[in-house]
């Protein structure tokens, strides 16, 4: 039987399914350990460009000392091969994954050799023809994962608890918002109003982030997105 190839269209679907946005998010080196220790490893390997060592030094400070941090080696992110050459990746990030491989995938694995590509080839002739792609061409395993799977994204959604917005305003219903009086019984503030807001406060640049954070877990919140629907998911990826 012909596995799950998962692309763009396969994540969009689950993501449907869940009613979540469609991409994570946390996908972000500043927002979540595993995208950041799958970043600076394919950056480590020579994968991908060179991550800057005062970024790399400063998140990897940051992240170890994190509760969601692998503890042990066999819960943390690995790239493993023989004579200099990468051969099996373990405990990926998907976006990341998806980012380098084009594929959503927490583990992938190359072949070994030829009589394993060889061995691939006769299984794929063995299933016949089908439509869309299929990775075995490329990979000797693909380990397909949805980020509402992985268990990082588990632990860090337990941190964003679905954000409270609080009006201190007298009982007639005027409220102030940055300097903004608003008397209509119906505040409409859009979020791009929101972000340029937030831009223009004097407020310091890790306070900025941080209110960013907030407004990306308030919108894709499942509740939120199960009522605002592909909204919210639209929404998130302008506040990134």
């Amino acid at each position: 039987m012909k596995p799950i190839y998962p692309d763009i269209p396969w994540y969009v679907k689950v993501s449907d399914r869940k009613k979540v946005t469609n991409r994570c998010p946390f996908t972000s080196v500043q927002h979540c350990p595993r995208h950041f220790e799958t970043t600076a490893l394919l950056s480590d390997a020579g994968t991908t460009t060179r991550m800057p060592v005062e970024l790399h030094d400063r998140l990897m400070a940051k992240w170890q000392a994190h509760h969601a941090w692998p503890a042990t080696a066999e819960t943390a992110t690995a790239i493993s091969g023989a004579d200099g050459a990468a051969h099996s990746y373990s405990n990926f990030c998907p976006e990341v994954a998806y980012d380098t491989f084009r594929l959503f995938a927490t583990t992938l694995i190359r072949f070994s050799d030829e009589i394993d590509r060889a061995q691939a080839e006769r299984v794929i002739a063995a299933d016949g023809p089908g439509e869309g792609n299929d990775w075995r061409w490329n990979w000797q395993h693909v380990e397909p994962m949805h980020y509402t799977e992985c268990p990082i994204y588990a632990k860090l959604y337990e941190e964003k608890p679905m954000a409270q917005i609080n009006f201190n305003a007298p009982i007639s219903g005027q409220v102030n918002v940055a300097g903004t009086s608003i008397s209509n019984s119906v505040m409409q503030l859009s979020v791009g109003d929101l972000l340029a807001r937030i831009d223009a406060s004097d407020a310091p640049p890790e306070e900025k982030e941080a209110a960013r954070s907030k407004l990306v877990g308030f919108l894709s919140h499942p509740l939120v997105t199960s009522i605002v629907g592909g909204i919210a998911g639209g929404a998130v990826g302008l506040v990134k």
